[in-house]
């Protein structure tokens, strides 16, 4: 267990839209983007995960699941991003919509269901367990910071059953999760099993650059038409940004398919994507307090090339 103890933050007693998350979480990454999109005024409060802030007591009772992303709206509790993206786009009626038009086709429809239904964090974990498969991860996922969280991914189940002892009104739950990790870990450390979902992404991702061939890419979103922003275009974005930083954009790199990468590049300059995306010295922290201290002599001197870089920017 964490020896740093969280209370619960003054912010959790505001009005207005409290969203609850961590900045390089997947699925924060795309409540985070659908807020921006929609243009509503939200509070973001970032759970420390490295510390364990999420399996707090004042977290377990906002979300007993100890999952992210979690919205609050005064009393109401709203956990998941599938269920956050739902009730954005129901209670929020007179703001930008980001559902996709009854006339979209069934293929991008079906783009988002896929999506939606693959285990990113296997792919992620898989990714620093079978790093063979990978090439050039980008920051934060660098050799350190993935060192760490694999180190940390190990004892979590030993951690979850210690925070099981120690809050026993959630116990149950926590337990279950523990049981849940230990099998998924077995499952994650089956380079077959990995290499089986690369093979499913890259079968995915031939799909839809057979689609982005058909519509103009530098004037369409997946929908068809040049102001149809969707959620299938947040989900998309999200999901080729994560396999950018594990290091797996070899999928489209290269001209292996350059739809796909036209697309990526253009997900990228949207200002709501921007807004979401961690600075570099936010990055460079993160980097810094996952890094073991044996590494820290190097960082220090990449560290210093990016903060310059920055500076040159401004």
């Amino acid at each position: 267990m964490s020896e740093k103890r969280f209370k619960r933050p003054s912010v959790a007693n505001g009005d207005g839209l409290i969203l609850y998350c961590n900045q390089y979480s997947y699925y924060c990454h795309k409540v985070l983007q659908a807020l921006h999109e929609k243009g509503i005024r939200f509070t973001k409060y970032e759970i420390d995960v490295t510390n364990d802030e999420h399996f707090s007591e004042w977290f377990l009772e906002l979300n007993p699941r100890a999952e992210l992303p979690v919205l609050q709206n005064g009393l109401l509790i709203v956990p998941g991003s599938n269920r956050i993206l739902d009730y954005l786009e129901e209670n929020y009626p007179k703001n930008k919509s980001l559902r996709m038009p009854i006339e979209t086709d069934k293929l991008v429809v079906g783009f988002r269901q896929t999506i939606e239904r693959l285990p990113i964090g296997v792919i992620t974990i898989g990714s620093f367990l079978h790093s063979q498969h990978t090439s050039s991860p980008k920051f934060p996922f660098v050799l350190p910071v993935r060192q760490t969280i694999l180190a940390r991914d190990e004892t979590l189940a030993h951690r979850l059953r210690a925070y099981a002892t120690a809050y026993p009104a959630f116990a149950e739950v926590l337990l279950k999760k523990a049981d849940f990790h230990d099998r998924k870990r077995a499952i994650i450390a089956s380079e077959e099993y990995f290499c089986k979902l690369l093979t499913a992404l890259d079968e995915f991702l031939s799909s839809v650059e057979q689609y982005l061939a058909t519509i103009d890419v530098e004037r369409c979103w997946l929908a068809g038409t040049e102001d149809t922003f969707t959620m299938v275009d947040i989900s998309l974005g999200t999901l080729l940004h994560r396999l950018y930083v594990l290091g797996l954009d070899r999928f489209w790199g290269e001209g292996k398919r350059p739809q796909v990468a036209r697309y990526f590049a253009k997900s990228c300059q949207r200002a709501s994507f921007q807004c979401v995306l961690p600075s570099k010295v936010s990055i460079l922290r993160t980097v810094w307090i996952n890094t073991p201290p044996v590494y820290k002599a190097g960082l220090a001197a990449v560290s210093s090339v990016l903060i310059s870089s920055t500076l040159l920017k401004r």
